[in-house]
């Protein structure tokens, strides 16, 4: 199958020239695997567009969206992996960068087979694009994702699979494409995201019900590069590779650890219950 592209419900490959998240960003993303015709944590991410619609005060019509994925879906086999991503911009109503506030939203959804593995594990380095500390924005996986696209860009290099980001005053954010946990003395730490960056499915997913499951205490921080630099255990997740160790941050050498190896398991768990049912 080759990939396909719906906008508002209908069959599309091209999107008008006066599309508000192609001039402005005005709107929001969510990426999400399938498995055997089954979005996974499709509830938390239509929950995280809906509250990010909120946010921007984009009236999305979630029912329309919802059958919409449905329908998509059937053309999916169920022997194979694909990723959905779904878009939402807000109706565009004139020129400019004021809108009315019944405009509407255009629905956009893309389905492609998933055609890379997923690493075992994965080395990562800091990057120098730093990212912009906006509360009013932070959290929320909007599609003005430059200062992503500039940090990105800083290497070529294959054996690298991700790049850190820092805040403005030099904190850890998050990856590129991901979010990043850190173990120490058995306490699992993830940077705190109340001022900028991205608050990932899996991230929730992991904070919210596979650490108490296991018995993890969690904490929200601050986080220094050299806090990393030190940890026991490093992984990365989101919602397409999963979690992923990381045993390589920048020169320092980190192994796969049991805490790591208990989340990949419990998460590889839900994912067959998943498929199952």
């Amino acid at each position: 199958m080759t990939a396909i592209s719906w906008i508002n419900g209908v069959p599309c490959s091209s999107i008008a020239l006066d599309d508000r998240g192609l001039a402005y960003g005005d709107g929001l993303f969510e990426t999400l695997l399938v498995i055997a015709r089954k979005p996974l944590l499709l509830e938390r991410h239509l929950l995280r567009l809906s509250q990010g619609c909120s946010r921007l005060n984009i009236q999305l019509d979630r029912a329309a969206l919802v059958t919409e994925i449905s329908a998509l879906l059937s053309a999916c086999k169920d022997d194979s992996q694909y990723v959905l991503k779904i878009i939402v911009t807000r109706a565009s109503d004139g020129r400019g960068y004021g809108y009315a506030d019944d405009a509407g939203c255009q629905r956009v959804l893309m389905l492609v087979p998933l055609t890379h593995a997923v690493p075992e594990s994965v080395h990562i380095r800091l990057c120098r694009t730093p990212l912009a500390i906006n509360p009013v924005l932070a959290g929320m996986k909007h599609l003005c994702r430059l200062e992503n696209v500039l940090a990105r860009a800083e290497w070529q290099d294959d054996s690298i699979f991700e790049g850190l980001m820092l805040d403005t005053e030099g904190y850890v954010v998050e990856g590129v494409s991901s979010n990043i946990f850190m173990v120490k003395n058995g306490l699992l730490f993830t940077p705190h995201l109340d001022r900028c960056g991205v608050a990932g499915v899996l991230r929730g997913y992991i904070l919210e019900v596979l650490a108490p499951e296991l018995s993890l205490p969690v904490s929200l921080d601050r986080l220094l590069p050299e806090r990393l630099a030190d940890a026991d255990e490093l992984f990365i997740c989101n919602s397409i590779i999963g979690i992923v160790p990381v045993i390589k941050y920048a020169s320092f050498q980190k192994p796969f650890g049991v805490i790591t190896q208990q989340l990949q398991l419990a998460y590889r768990q839900g994912i067959e219950k998943l498929c199952l049912s």
